[in-house]
């Protein structure tokens, strides 16, 4: 192969340089005098674009690195902190006094706007509070299409279902509406959010799950206590 052919194509070129990796060994003086073309219409030599091309990967390497390290700092105070409610939730003994500390935790603790439990069941059995009773055929015509495909629904909030699981006060734009795993009482564990993105519908439910988990396991716990 010639350089000195004036027809040959940039592939050509390219397979050459592939084909002779030690090309620029052999020839150092190559290097330097040639010049690539910006942009702004200066001109740098192939070293210069090397380590342009370089630090552009570190930045964007470090970035990565920086962004995992901050995702997993966030992760373990997120277990620290579900795991302190985990004990909590497993000292309770009552129905209305666990749904409250729940309530409270996420929202004070796991910098939840608003978080409501409710229990679906015709009478004001267990301790509850009405305001925290739903009867069940109210709550099928609520949450029937809430939960048709997913345990955990999440994203947008119309405002009918917003107004009955938060209030009329309360502005819910997003949220995370979750069924109960309970065998003894059907419920919801429900958090809202006035604005955007937190409980968008490809948000991470893995810790949500656990606590549904271990919370539905707790209300089963105690009603058995109390059938007993």
């Amino acid at each position: 192969m010639s350089f000195f052919n004036k027809n040959i194509s940039e592939k050509e070129v390219i397979n050459f340089l592939l084909e002779n990796p030690d090309f620029f060994l052999k020839n150092p003086d190559a290097l330097e005098k040639l010049e690539i073309r910006h942009e702004s219409g200066e001109a740098v030599s192939l070293i210069e674009k090397q380590v342009e091309i370089i630090k552009k990967k570190n930045i964007f390497t470090s970035s990565r690195l920086s962004e995992f390290l901050i995702n997993a700092e966030y992760n373990q105070q997120l277990f620290i902190k579900v795991k302190k409610l985990v004990m909590l939730i497993l000292k309770e003994s009552n129905l209305e006094e666990l749904s409250t500390l729940t309530e409270s935790f996420f929202e004070k603790e796991l910098g939840t706007e608003i978080c409501r439990i409710y229990f679906f069941t015709q009478d004001e059995l267990f301790d509850l509070s009405s305001k925290r009773i739903i009867t069940p055929e109210i709550a099928t015509s609520i949450f029937a299409e809430v939960f048709k495909s997913n345990n955990i629904s999440l994203g947008d909030i119309n405002r009918d279902l917003s107004v009955m699981v938060f209030g009329s006060k309360a502005s819910i734009e997003e949220g995370a509406i979750c069924k109960l795993n309970s065998e003894k009482i059907a419920g919801t564990l429900a958090l809202g959010s006035s604005s955007k993105g937190k409980f968008s519908k490809d948000s991470e439910t893995l810790f949500l799950e656990f606590i549904l988990s271990v919370f539905s396991n707790r209300v089963d716990s105690i009603l058995n206590n109390i059938d007993a």
